[in-house]
């Protein structure tokens, strides 16, 4: 028996690194109802994989298990994402206890005033963020530095450059399409998570896109403990949602201007958006 790590699935099959050892293997017994992801570390015997190690995580959309790092790619322009869409992604990555990093692309298609506008919120709440652009090369160098050990999931729209980041960090050959005319949306080209390795232990995943995301599923109460930049701050009540509750710190750093107003906006809408989901009765 020997252990490796599953790249792609694609049917019954699965493209696995053992080692030096890249290979195609079957699930066998219960995995084939069980499903594997990209991410998955697993045990091999003979042609099949017999077991999967327990996962860290478990990534619905993008479809990755034991990701550490969510690079959260947005645009100023075809398409441009909304900060509400980015900070969805961002308390995607909070809940699933992934490491954030902004990373606005195209970045040759808006000016540097733009750029630090959109990023300002996110830079001032703890983020690591930065600007890039596939077409001139700018900040990549700086992305290829920034990446960690582990596996890193490019997550965010369709056509904001998932797949040209990803071509320009390893010379894979990733398909790209431009943006659909009519819609103004980027096209879906990636269509099963593939996981690519640049070295030193560190793998990318270019994951198919998408137009909308879910909130993460938390409690309203916990929703709070997702904005790092509130961490720090003590409300009066324990239990406080930040809304209309007396002494609250993080109304008052608002008001004050300690704390951004369209993130606190957002969370609002946020919350009340998850205080409207039907109950879950166990």
């Amino acid at each position: 028996m020997s252990r490796g790590l599953v790249l792609r699935v694609y049917g019954d099959r699965a493209l696995v690194r053992s080692g030096e050892t890249l290979a195609e293997y079957r699930p066998k017994g219960n995995l084939r109802k069980e499903g594997l992801l990209a991410g998955d570390r697993v045990t091999l015997q003979g042609e099949h994989i017999t077991a999967v190690a327990p996962r860290q995580n478990q990534l619905g959309r993008p479809p990755v298990a034991n990701a550490t790092t969510l690079l959260a790619i947005a645009a100023l322009r075809d398409p441009a994402v909304s900060q509400g869409d980015l900070d969805r992604l961002l308390l995607q990555a909070q809940a699933q206890g992934l490491e954030p990093l902004v990373v606005l692309n195209k970045s040759d298609l808006a000016t540097g005033e733009e750029s630090a506008g959109y990023l300002r919120p996110y830079l001032a709440a703890g983020y690591a963020a930065l600007r890039v652009s596939t077409k001139t090369g700018e900040g990549l160098g700086d992305l290829r530095r920034a990446l960690p050990e582990g596996i890193a999931v490019l997550a965010g729209q369709s056509g904001v450059g998932k797949s040209s980041i990803l071509r320009a960090l390893t010379g894979a050959d990733v398909e790209i399409a431009g943006i659909a005319p009519r819609l103004r949306r980027g096209r879906h080209t990636t269509r099963a998570a593939t996981l690519y390795e640049l070295g030193e232990g560190r793998l990318v995943a270019d994951t198919p896109g998408f137009s909308d995301l879910e909130l993460p599923s938390v409690p309203p109460e916990q929703l709070a403990g997702l904005y790092p930049e509130w961490e720090r701050l003590s409300c009066r009540f324990a239990d406080c949602r930040h809304r209309a509750e007396p002494d609250c710190a993080v109304i008052a750093a608002v008001q004050a201007g300690a704390l951004d107003e369209g993130r606190y906006r957002r969370y609002l809408e946020f919350l009340a958006e998850i205080e409207g989901r039907p109950k879950v009765w166990h």
